[in-house]
């Protein structure tokens, strides 16, 4: 019987789990494998996809849980962007990119050796006995050969054993990213601010010296796990860039972006290139190819392991199944179910073999939802049942989870102390259609966006809701291929366009996906609107067969006007807009690295 007070599906930062909470939590080990290599990778993937996770699992302490009679090759240093502060406008009043780099390099090598250091006060036994005194004599040395060339005075830095000498090392790092800020403001403060006379601690002479001690000393490479790497200042991305165009076997990068990297340069000019300097790997299109790697199987995962660990079980001790948790709309799929017998009457009638089962397939939805608009009782459509919440989450395992606590607490509410083994088909609802709702009012608010230019917010939402339109009218029609949540571009589009397509597709309201062409050469690019947004407008999100395929400048009277009217309806006056075309599945594009970089 499960604790009253817990629910299952709390959000919790990955960052803040301990080694036992985020690997009881696991259960994504085709991912791990794919990024736990030693190539540089970039792994992207919008907000909520589970890239913190994974770096959280990459760590010492969790590897040990995982693999307990595997030695690892890699020792993970994780280091959060968003927790360190980079006084990004004080930086802009250097005159001269040289005069940035050479501060943000000094700076970003001490942030992240002092995470290193973190790692070995709290576990001192990542470096062999047998060698904490070379380390001690490296670290000391690398650190003070930064006071060679500097009017400060070198720290005094204690003989003692490994973890008094860690602390103190640590306590100079400190003392050396404060003078750095304390310089950068006093730049900007006082015109006559004298040069910057301290030490520089830089990538060759301190981070990658210590990174080759573990490679030939302990026998493992350092692993950097810079997360939110598109929150890193411009100058900061360059500096990391160019120790990535090093390719240093000792020393590892894995970004975490959220497919706003600001640049792929380097500060010699060049960029760093795919599949030389680095390998990618994108999260939010991952578990929507269908080959083989099923999302909605991972979240059934990750919902049985949350219940287990709430304790919520059937009366015989046995955990609750996720399907069963979250059940269907009996009375909705009984008439969905007339209505698929009807049409296979109604059909066989006209079509043969193959052909019958297809037209129901494609059909069944969109008569039971023509049947409802009849009734004026189209808002009465009920999105429940676990594969369909697993499918509106679009991707993203931290909207699944956001809808399911709700879910958890309405019910409880209901319930009054009662033990929770199922959540009704009305409180599933609710919940996935506020969520929905929130969405759909946040995407023209540019306040929390990366990219803040409130007219294209403006522009994508009214993008989004005329698409949302347009493929519930599409879905109501009586047309062949009614299901679509898609278009595609007849030629190429403007730069405004692309710009807010870019936009769209950076904050997860759109995938970018391809089909083959019906004509057999080449592929044709999709804009996937997500799914998340479906109960905003009644659409079936069980399939999508097709496709709309139509000119830029319609794409454009969209985000610029809104909602096509009435009058303007798909399936009559406006039809030679638009071609409809069927779909096979789906495959989402890898980012092109050109792509990326931001506008």
């Amino acid at each position: 019987m499960n604790d009253h007070g817990k629910n299952p599906f709390e959000l919790v930062t990955a960052s803040k789990l301990s080694a036992e909470e985020a690997t009881g939590l696991w259960c994504d080990d085709k991912r791990l494998d794919r990024v736990a290599g030693r190539e540089t990778c970039f792994i992207h993937g919008h907000r909520g996809t589970g890239k913190s996770m994974l770096f959280r699992v990459l760590q010492r302490d969790c590897q040990e849980l995982l693999y307990p009679q595997r030695d690892s090759t890699f020792l993970a240093v994780y280091f959060p962007v968003r927790d360190s502060e980079f006084l990004v406008e004080e930086l802009k009043l250097f005159q001269s990119d040289l005069q940035r780099y050479i501060i943000c390099e000094s700076q970003l090598s001490l942030l992240i050796v002092k995470q290193l250091l973190l790692i070995i006060r709290n576990r001192p036994d990542v470096i062999p006995d047998n060698c904490h005194r070379a380390f001690i004599e490296l670290a000391v040395k690398r650190m003070s050969a930064a006071y060679r060339f500097s009017n400060a005075p070198p720290p005094t830095i204690g003989s003692g054993d490994l973890a008094t000498v860690v602390l103190d090392l640590i306590e100079v790092v400190e003392v050396e990213c404060q003078r750095l800020r304390d310089f950068i403001g006093k730049s900007l403060l006082y015109a006559s601010s004298p040069a910057y006379d301290g030490p520089l601690f830089l990538y060759d002479s301190l981070l990658g010296p210590i990174a080759d001690f573990f490679s030939d000393r302990v026998g493992v490479c350092l692993y950097f796990l810079i997360d939110d790497g598109d929150d890193l200042p411009r100058t900061h991305t360059v500096i990391l860039n160019t120790w990535i165009a090093r390719r240093r076997k000792s020393a590892v990068f894995k970004v975490s972006t959220m497919y706003t990297y600001k640049t792929w340069r380097t500060r010699s000019g060049s960029a760093i290139q795919q599949a030389h300097d680095f390998i990618q790997y994108d999260i939010a299109t991952r578990y929507l190819e269908g080959k083989g790697e099923s999302y909605v199987q991972l979240l059934k995962e990750i919902c049985r392991k949350r219940l287990e660990q709430a304790g919520v079980t059937l009366p015989d001790g046995t955990v609750v199944d996720p399907e069963r948790f979250f059940p269907k709309h009996e009375e909705q799929e009984r008439r969905i179910q007339e209505v698929q017998e009807r049409l296979k009457k109604q059909y066989a009638q006209v079509f043969t073999g193959r052909a019958v089962r297809d037209n129901v397939y494609r059909h069944t939805m969109s008569e039971y939802l023509r049947e409802l608009k009849q009734r004026r009782a189209l808002h009465s459509f009920c999105y429940a049942g676990f594969t369909t919440l697993a499918v509106l989450s679009g991707g993203l395992v931290r909207d699944f989870i956001i809808c399911a606590q709700q879910m958890f607490d309405n019910a409880s509410r209901r319930t009054e102390g009662e033990v929770i083994r199922s959540i009704p088909p009305s409180i599933q609802h609710d919940a996935v259609k506020a969520h929905a709702d929130r969405l759909l009012d946040r995407i023209g608010d540019s306040r929390q966006k990366r990219v803040r230019d409130a007219g294209d917010w403006r522009k994508v939402a009214k993008l989004i809701e005329g698409l949302g339109v347009l493929f519930k009218q599409k879905l109501l029609s009586q047309d062949s291929e009614r299901r679509v949540f898609s278009f595609a571009l007849q030629s190429p589009p403007s730069e405004e366009l692309l710009k807010l397509l870019k936009l769209g597709i950076s904050e997860g309201y759109f995938m970018k996906g391809y089909s083959a062409k019906k004509e057999g050469t080449g592929r044709r690019a999709l804009y996937v609107l997500t799914r998340r947004l479906a109960p905003c407008f009644s659409l079936d999100v069980s399939s999508y067969s097709g496709y709309l395929s139509c000119t830029p400048d319609v794409i454009e009277k969209l985000a610029n006007e809104g909602p096509l009217r009435r009058s303007e309806d798909v399936s009559s006056a406006q039809i030679e807009m638009f071609k409809t075309h069927g779909a096979n599945e789906v495959e989402y594009e890898p980012l092109d690295p050109g792509d990326m970089e931001i506008w």
